[in-house]
């Protein structure tokens, strides 16, 4: 089986982050701070052999993809990279849904879903199946959003997907290099 060199790196700081509210499908901007994030990730990213970029269709993945390339490259654009779907959650403050426990009924264990979204078990089910076919061993970076990445990474690593839900986020633009096979992750998810 051949082996693939993904570096997956989180988009840089959102006017959602900054703000401190759940932004699933809506397309928001990097903040001036997550811009200077992207431009020093190109560095970091520029220490492995990338030769392709596959990115999230929401313009604060696909900012943050244009600033944080070492090099220029051929770039594909996937939606099943997409963060997870929040559905009535949207647009709500994480401090409130953590206070009134909407955190966690729907976003925090790994088969729940807010009304109108999607469990960690079927945004990171999407995200692969949309990777697989790019695991043919050319050195890739992955470009997509916080949750999805955590529990992407965290399956690869064998981790209980049950506890990744309350894991923290992967890191804003701090490139992770993990090797994958595309085999379905050992945790038996997805």
């Amino acid at each position: 089986m051949t082996r693939t060199l993904f570096v997956f790196l989180r988009h840089a700081e959102s006017v959602a982050n900054a703000g401190g509210w759940l932004s699933g499908w809506e397309d928001v901007p990097l903040t001036p701070r997550g811009e200077a994030q992207a431009e020093a990730a190109r560095a970091l990213v520029a220490t492995w052999p990338v030769r392709r970029c596959l990115v999230s269709d929401l313009g604060r993945a696909r900012h943050t993809a244009r600033l944080a390339m070492p090099h220029p490259m051929p770039v594909h654009v996937l939606p099943d990279l997409r963060e997870r779907n929040m559905g009535q959650m949207q647009g709500i403050r994480t401090a409130e849904a953590r206070e009134d426990g909407r955190m966690e009924r729907w976003i925090l264990p790994w088969h729940a879903a807010p009304p109108g979204g999607e469990s960690h078990a079927e945004s990171v089910g999407r995200a692969v199946a949309a990777l697989r076919p790019w695991a043919d061993g050319t050195p890739t970076l992955v470009v997509a959003h916080g949750s999805l990445l955590r529990d992407l990474i965290g399956l690869l690593d064998g981790l209980d997907p049950a506890g990744l839900g309350y894991a923290k986020p992967a890191a804003h633009a701090e490139p992770q290099a993990r090797e994958w096979d595309g085999q379905p992750p050992k945790s038996g998810q997805p």
